[in-house]
Formats: C-alpha cells, structure tokens, sequence
C-alpha cells in the first residue's frame, strides 16, 4: 500500500498557557488514505478540533508545539513546513468547514468574491464570475447569482454553511476536513449538508476527515470511526463494526445516547461528570472516573491498545467480544 493522505504518527501536541505548556493531544494514531472517509467523535474537549486544525497547522507556532510523532499530510510533516509548504497545502491539497460559517466568512466580502479568491490562489485558470456561481450552485444555494452579489450576514446560518463549502470546494481539494459542520443548524438543514458532503466526495473522489460529538450523523458518510477521549484514541474501526458492536464502555454509552427509529425506549443512557480538562487527565484509564465497569487495576496504568477484532481495536484491556455483546 502507498502513504495515505494523511497520518497522524504518534502525534502528541502542548498548548502554551500562562503557567507553561500542556499537553492536549497524547499519541495519536490514524490514518486516512485517498477517497476514504474517516469521522472523529466524542465529547466537547476530547481533542477532536485540535486533530483537525493540526492537519494543515492553523495553530499558529508560538502557541502550539508537537512534541513527538509527526502529522504528514500530502507526505509533508506539517509542523515542520515552512510557510510556503502550507499555501499550499492550505485550500489545494486540504479544505476546511468550520462549524461557525459566520466566523469563517469574511463579513466586508461579497459572498461570491470570497469563493472567487480561493479559486484566484489555487485554480487561477478557473479564476472567473461565472466559475464562483456555479460553485453556489452546486452546494445548493437558490438564485446562486443574486447570492454571490450579497454579503455574509444577508445569508441564514444553513445558507452561510452551503457558503463556506463552496469556498472549500471550489479549489478542488484531496481533503475536506468538516469541523463539526451541522451544529448549529436545524435537523432538516443538518441533513441536507451531510448529504452534500456524500456528493462532493463521490463527485470529486475527495477523502473527508468529519469531526462530530455526534455518532447518530456518521453512519452513511465516513467509511471509519475513531473516538476520542480526554486527548486520545479510545477505539477505532470499521463505522458499521463500531456502531453495532462498540468495544470500549465510552463508545458504548456514546452509541447509547443516540435515539434510533423503531427502537422503544423510556430513557437514552447518559454518564455522569465530564471529560476531564487537559492536565487533570487522571492516572492510567482516563475514562475510569466516569466508567460503570471500572475495576481497582484501571487507575493504575495507562490501558494498551486491544485490538479486539480484524481493524478494530479499544484502549481498554476488557475490550473484547463478550463485552460488546
């Protein structure tokens, strides 16, 4: 097999903070090749966004520091690149959907002149008015052209998202990374979105790196799923495997807190506290505070990674077959 797209090698990551640097991201390891689909999920703070803006570096240097292992994208070892590396990597190799379009678009351009810039500094052939509406049209935007001639806050929040995925698009890029995408928008318009991005990637054959706290919105989208907790991989596998036979006990509550249709149920699961903040990560299993099936042995050593089934492993030593029945 050829390098993959992207690869996060061991990649630890520090933040600087007023009393020194912490560590936020610990180990990670993943992997996402041409045309794949790969979704991140967990809570608020597991360290989802912090892999995504990783990908391309948008954490500027003096505040950001990878520590070990590297995150290559394109074969290019991103933190350690010089600027000029980045453009280009930046928008033409991997385009991101912010999960705040409003904070995203430029609020003093017109919405077609921010799809047309992105076009002038990655497909400058292309760099034309009429490429721009079309690049509206195709994420679905009505009257693409009236659109393009208006300015950010005249657009609702699902039109301003179909926005900043024309901008993402428009340079044709190998990978999206979509950062939480539907968050803020209604379930119908939530939908429309995620189907979007299944057409871009089968249009284009583009991979998508999706970060959600949501496992209900990756079945039908991301071929792979890894959860993250308190800044590490907890399980990977197969998207299909994971939601039907989760391994590691905060999959499984996670998978339980999703309402299925045609399932009767009085309550969905739910779990106590929150995931700790990085640098009160506790000893050995950091999910062991908030685990039902926690034992004395969990708080002692930090959990190897059990590869439970075929390209389908948990970070927890009781990780296997019985469990996830």
């Amino acid at each position: 097999m050829g390098a993959p797209l992207l690869s996060f090698e061991g990649f630890t990551l520090e933040l600087a903070t007023a009393s020194g640097w912490l560590r936020v991201l610990d180990g990670i390891d993943l992997r996402v090749g041409e045309g794949e689909s790969l979704a991140l999920v967990g809570e608020s703070g597991s360290g989802k966004t912090l892999c995504a803006q990783s990908v391309t570096r948008l954490l500027p240097l003096h505040h950001a520091r990878c520590t070990s292992g590297a995150v290559r994208l394109s074969g290019v070892d991103v933190f350690k690149a010089g600027e000029r590396d980045l453009r280009r990597l930046r928008g033409a190799v991997a385009g991101h959907v912010f999960q705040e379009p409003a904070a995203a678009l430029n609020p003093a351009m017109r919405i077609g002149d921010q799809v047309l810039e992105a076009l002038r500094l990655h497909r400058p052939s292309e760099a034309r008015h009429a490429e721009a509406v079309r690049w509206l049209a195709r994420v679905g935007i009505p009257a693409p052209e009236d659109r393009a001639r208006q300015f950010p806050h005249e657009l609702s929040g699902g039109l301003q998202q179909r926005a900043t995925l024309a901008i993402a698009l428009a340079p044709r890029p190998r990978l999206l990374v979509a950062d939480e995408p539907t968050t803020a928008l209604d379930v119908t318009v939530q939908a429309q979105v995620l189907e979007l991005l299944a057409q871009a990637r089968a249009e284009l054959g583009m991979a998508i790196l999706l970060v959600t706290h949501n496992l209900g919105v990756v079945e039908g989208i991301a071929d792979r799923v890894a959860v993250l907790y308190a800044g590490q991989v907890v399980e990977h596998g197969p998207t299909a495997d994971v939601l039907a036979r989760p391994l590691h006990p905060y999959t499984r509550a996670l998978v339980a807190s999703v309402p299925r249709l045609g399932q009767a149920t009085d309550r969905l699961g739910a779990l106590p506290g929150s995931v700790p903040a990085p640098g009160a990560w506790p000893t050995g299993c950091r999910f062991q505070p908030r685990c039902p099936q926690a034992r004395a042995s969990c708080g002692e050593a930090s959990p190897p990674w059990n590869a439970a089934r075929l390209a389908h492993g948990a970070r927890c030593p009781f990780a296997t077959e019985e469990a996830a029945t």
